[in-house]
């Protein structure tokens, strides 16, 4: 080595130096009070973020999750940051092999699990007819294969099944459609940013889904070819990772945003995003009609600082919607308002028309003001309401129960640990609450519930990092009377010695007749039987796989989405970068 190149060599290398140490600096100074065990932040471990290219960590910190953290930084601290966390390399897939042969079709079938909860009523409940699976059967499931997504700690997208063909997409943007009996791969798509919801398919076929910074896509269902795509929302932090219900050629798609996160930069103006759902044409994306949760926020006060604060903000809606058809109205639950005044649509179920999106009636369940400035070490920076709530959001889809007397009822859980029952024809008049858990910021009801024959299913998370082995457990509730009919307590988490263990129950369970399938925080799936809810069936996901597709994957806790059951087959994701990491899609059947 000649003495030009060792001069080079010794540059580079103490540049790297510094750059890690800038990145350390950076780290401690303005992201450590989140990203550390002690924190109930919705944060990942920086051991976690090791994993992630550091241009994506860049990406998430300049336009994705982190953009309000990220604007409190200069360029060159951003960019110091993402070094020091994320790892070394380029953002591209890596090349991957399990392509199906060329000239492969799916099997025909008419068997399928679409969107997120099945029917437009989100039971989550698969027919015997379309889960080709029965009770007795259930114990006898093994695992058939796995497929790896790349670049991911968490994974996110439930499973779409139409037409032989399962959709869905991923951590790093990528949306894929597969073979559901081998897992080849038919086609990939590369979205503009991470993709959380689940796809839903129309005619054509047509596979329509949002990603998290709020575009939507139409794609062509056999070649993964862009038909449109929508930005659907330009406010800030805004997102989608409810999915978008369709029906009789209509979209109705929920906007999220982020923005409470903000509300933590004392310097921030907070807030002014607007929860909203819009209605396209199938067709073309055409806007029909767009309906907000929230009135136009105006400025408020001023703070000390001389930050201009901003109000009424948030009532997001995270999930998908429910649409009843008798009624021709579509319901939607919403989540905590961001900064005052307070208004009655947040933490609320809110039916809208069908055709025109005019609010019909609106019901608040509790009062909740809050934004992460509440509570932050040190004391809030000015952004937090006065007399804040505890973050307790409808983070999940409301159920339309048909009852043994001819009515129906919309059940709905919070994260306050309460599950409701709202009458449709009363103007949502709340005819039982039923506590099961304590609730809080990752508490009470997460994700989703189902629903089958008068009884609804709502596992119980209570999420406590410093408490692992709390939380947990599935109830089933009497829809009529919200009576509790039956509760299996969480087996003691077999991981807790691994961090991110946890008996929390995040994730939404999935039903058919006479089983529900309840995922776990602590990488087990588990079956219950719907008579007395005894556990028949239990695989742990906590490991490494040898995937169709490969790549190094593994399963870890189990959160955001439920399983899909389809002709046999039961589909579900697993892993989650706020308990344990993972990256892996994996199909069960009685037949490996």
């Amino acid at each position: 080595m000649n003495i030009l190149t060792q001069l080079a060599v010794l540059s580079l290398a103490a540049a790297a130096l510094a750059t890690a140490q800038e990145g350390t600096a950076v780290f401690l100074r303005a992201c450590v009070r989140c990203h550390s065990p002690n924190s109930d932040a919705h944060a990942p471990m920086p051991e976690e973020m090791a994993k992630i290219p550091w241009q994506d960590v860049l990406k998430s910190l300049e336009s994705g999750t982190m953009k309000a953290q990220g604007a409190a930084l200069s360029a060159d601290d951003r960019r110091a940051v993402a070094r020091y966390l994320g790892a070394a390399g380029p953002t591209v897939l890596p090349q991957m092999t399990g392509f199906c042969a060329g000239g492969q079709k799916p099997t025909n079938s008419s068997k399928s699990w679409n969107g997120w909860g099945v029917d437009d009523a989100n039971t989550r409940f698969q027919a015997a007819a379309d889960a080709g699976l029965t009770a007795d059967q259930v114990p006898a499931l093994k695992l058939k294969w796995a497929f790896g997504m790349p670049n991911g700690t968490s994974a996110y997208s439930q499973p779409t099944v139409w037409g032989g063909r399962i959709f869905i997409g991923s951590n790093d943007g990528t949306i894929y459609a597969l073979d559901a009996h081998s897992g080849c791969i038919y086609w990939r798509y590369q979205a503009k940013a991470l993709v959380r919801a689940a796809a839903v398919v129309g005619p054509g076929p047509r596979v329509y889904i949002g990603d998290l910074e709020s575009n939507f896509y139409a794609l062509d269902g056999d070649t993964g070819k862009l038909v449109w795509r929508k930005k659907l929302d330009d406010q800030p932090y805004t997102r989608i990772t409810g999915t978008a219900k369709l029906h009789d050629g209509r979209l109705y798609v929920p906007i999220a945003s982020q923005e409470e996160n903000a509300g933590s930069v004392p310097q921030y103006n907070c807030c002014q995003f607007r929860g909203n759902v819009v209605a396209l044409d199938a067709k073309d994306g055409k806007e029909i009609w767009r309906t907000y949760t929230t009135p136009e926020p105006k400025p408020t006060k001023v703070s000390k600082t001389g930050v201009q604060f901003y109000g009424p903000s948030g009532a997001t809606i995270w999930s998908s919607p429910t649409i009843d058809g008798k009624r021709s109205l579509l319901y939607v639950a919403t989540g905590n308002g961001y900064s005052a005044p307070e208004i009655q649509t947040a933490d609320a179920l809110i039916a809208l028309d069908l055709k025109t999106g005019a609010i019909r009636w609106s019901k608040q369940a509790m009062s909740d003001m809050f934004n992460w400035d509440c509570g932050r070490p040190g004391g809030n920076g000015g952004n937090c309401p006065e007399n804040p709530g505890e973050d307790v959001d409808f983070g999940s889809s409301a159920i339309l129960v048909p009852l043994a007397n001819g009515h129906d009822m919309l059940v709905a859980g919070q994260k306050a640990g309460i599950v409701y029952g709202f009458d449709p024809d009363r103007k949502g008049e709340i005819v039982w609450q039923t506590r099961i858990g304590k609730g809080g910021k990752l508490g009470g009801i997460l994700w989703g519930m189902a629903a089958h024959d008068g009884v609804v299913f709502a596992p119980l998370s209570d999420f406590n990092r410093a408490e692992p082995a709390a939380g947990g457990g599935l109830f089933a509730l009497d829809a009529a009377t919200g009576k509790v009919v039956w509760h299996t307590p969480p087996p003691a988490p077999p991981c807790l010695a691994q961090r991110g263990c946890n008996a929390a129950q995040m994730a939404p369970p999935s039903a058919i007749p006479g089983i529900v399938f309840s995922p776990s925080m602590d990488g087990h799936i588990r079956a219950f039987a719907m008579a007395g809810g005894k556990i028949v069936w239990d695989y742990d996901a906590a490991h490494e796989f040898t995937t169709v597709n490969g790549m190094p994957a593994k399963g870890g806790s189990f959160s955001a989405t439920g399983p899909t059951v389809v002709d046999g087959i039961l589909y579900t994701t697993s892993g989650y970068s706020q308990g344990m990491p993972g990256n892996v899609l994996l199909a069960f059947s009685l037949v490996p």
